[in-house]
């Protein structure tokens, strides 16, 4: 085999790793807990995994449509809470108790959400037919 031909395949190969792994670097983030963000400063764009608390939750749509919770860590621990404010249609799975993700600012102590991902119950529990009637 020709010395050039190996040569311009090697080096083709490796600038196509580097494109590879430089897409994939710029589409990840951590993702943090609520208890960690007391820990973090100097980022325009976070997200947090956590679990939507127990305390109430606003859901407006006049004049405009705004969602307000807070959430906790997964494993429980409802010590340290995380306000979010998403400026957007609730999402069908959304409830108390659920566990979701959410991307967007950091302001003042308040996440300033920008997406917001609910995740499936993780066991299906079909509907009880006495509570229907």
């Amino acid at each position: 085999m020709n010395k050039s031909l190996v040569i311009s395949i090697t080096s083709g190969a490796l600038v196509v790793g580097i494109l590879i792994y430089l897409a994939t670097l710029s589409g990840t983030s951590k993702v943090y807990l609520p208890s960690e963000i007391a820990n973090i400063s100097n980022l325009n764009r976070i997200r947090v995994a956590g679990k939507v608390t127990e305390d109430k939750v606003l859901y407006q749509t006049e004049p405009k449509i705004k969602l307000e919770f807070r959430i906790s860590n997964p494993d429980g621990e409802k010590s340290t809470s995380l306000p979010i404010v998403y400026n957007g249609i609730k999402p069908d799975m959304f409830a108390s108790g659920r566990d979701i993700i959410v991307d967007g600012n950091l302001v003042g102590g308040v996440l300033e959400a920008s997406s917001l991902l609910t995740q499936c119950p993780s066991k299906y529990e079909p509907p009880n037919p006495e509570e229907r009637y």
